[in-house]
């Protein structure tokens, strides 16, 4: 086992090195500190890497330790608090960050200065039947308050409002985020109660598969704008009073249009159902009937008739920040829908209107 672990968080420390460098390079291309952040913690993470691979020969990894050890509990919550930095940049929520900041970490680092600094005697821990006969004492219970809030915390990214209209991040990549740092904390865990190894090297793939996607998509996925623009509005704009509208089509437009919701990245066919109390057969048939067109069709016809025109009005403009304003969130996804429509690529569009 030891082998296989060193094998991989030698892989796991080069490939975090690299991930920080590549997001280091390009950390002015956001605007934000997005890229910044995750370098940074990239190096970090390389350099607990390597000292692990250390620790793994050295035999004083949380495996080979004590139970509940002090270094392994309250540590590892210093960690945490550097995972909501990234998330929190790119999601932009409307409340100040000072408030979420405030109300994410002070406790924590209440926790970790409680449990670090303040001398408790920590009774060694070897069995889980210590763990049960010690319970009762408060640095057993304390130890165990701390893991629990660890793990609840990696909850709460799921609550930050999420603002399409300010977020650059696609939600679902906001999700998957989440759901990986909630992983890796139930992982930790349940190291903490077996000393498994096989869960040790399952933690090593989740935290480099959790590092390397988050990079893939800050380097490849992710659109680049500056800061949230206030969406700009054609001069004509279509409209759907040509349109031979029945009353469901109606409510259809309604949806549509109210606060420009195609614009919005999360409009999709079960949205538009469910607003409307209906099934996919008949939302499926008004659109035919209405546009010729699918659902999907539709709303890509829309927004990239948006990029196009407003491409013709202000082609000084940011390629990004317009696909940013039409609802796009994945770069490859935008230029992907532009080149199926237009027969030509954002880029070679733009150059033509000169």
């Amino acid at each position: 086992m030891k082998y296989i672990a060193s094998i991989l968080l030698v892989i796991m420390t080069v490939g975090l090195v690299i991930c920080g460098v590549l997001l280091w390079k390009r950390r002015r291309e956001t605007g934000d500190y997005s890229r910044t952040i995750q370098a940074l913690f990239s190096w970090v993470s390389a350099f607990f890497a390597g000292g692990f691979i250390v620790r793994t020969w050295s035999e004083t990894t949380t495996v080979d330790s004590t139970f509940l050890a002090p270094e392994h509990t309250f540590v590892p919550i210093l960690v945490q608090v550097l995972f909501f930095f990234y998330p929190l940049e790119v999601i932009r929520p409307i409340v100040s960050r000072a408030k979420v900041y405030t109300l994410l970490f002070a406790p924590l680092l209440l926790l970790v200065f409680i449990g670090i600094c303040m001398g408790i005697d920590y009774t060694p821990l070897y069995t889980l039947a210590d763990v049960w006969q010690h319970l009762g004492e408060f640095n057993v219970w304390f130890r165990l308050f701390a893991l629990v809030v660890m793990l609840s915390y990696g909850f709460s990214l799921f609550l930050v409002p999420y603002d399409w209209r300010r977020s650059s991040a696609d939600r679902k990549f906001i999700m998957a985020y989440a759901l990986g740092f909630c992983l890796l904390g139930v992982l930790h865990f349940f190291i903490q109660f077996s000393h498994a190894y096989v869960l040790v090297l399952i933690h090593q793939v989740v935290w480099m598969a959790f590092f390397f996607g988050v990079a893939y998509y800050e380097l490849c996925e992710r659109l680049i704008v500056a800061a949230p623009n206030k969406p700009v509005a054609p001069e004509e704009e279509e409209t759907f009073s040509d349109s031979h509208c029945d009353e469901l089509w109606e409510r259809i437009v309604q949806i549509i249009e109210d606060n420009e919701g195609w614009r919005n990245p999360e409009l999709n066919m079960t949205f538009i159902t469910t607003q409307l109390f209906s099934n996919r057969t008949y939302v499926s048939e008004a659109f035919k009937r209405n546009t010729g067109m699918t659902f999907s069709e539709y709303i890509t016809k829309r927004r990239i008739d948006y990029v196009a025109e407003e491409l013709r009005r202000r082609p000084e403009s940011n390629i990004q920040d317009i696909f940013f304003d039409a609802g796009y969130r994945h770069r490859s996804t935008a230029w992907r829908h532009f080149h199926k429509l237009k027969g030509i690529s954002p880029s070679d569009y733009l150059e033509s209107l000169k």
